[in-house]
């Protein structure tokens, strides 16, 4: 992000989608290793919801969206 940010010369709108902490594991290991079977339904409504934030910010603007997704 702060490459993106350093490039652009500004803040942009961002949607962020969280994943949760890990218990025991390494957290990079977290991050970028295999999505659990029992969590891929969660990822899938997050993903959606995060795609209708997008739709929703180019449609209506972020301030809208920011009240329909917060």
């Amino acid at each position: 992000m702060k490459s993106i940010v350093k490039y652009i010369g500004t803040e942009f709108p961002r949607i962020r989608v969280g994943i949760g902490k890990p218990e025991d594991e390494d957290f990079i290991k977290y991050v970028i290793g295999p999505i659990p079977n029992e969590e891929k339904e969660i990822l899938e409504k997050s993903t959606t919801k995060a795609k209708e934030a997008v739709i929703e910010i180019i449609k209506n603007g972020i301030d809208n969206a920011m009240n329909k997704f917060n």
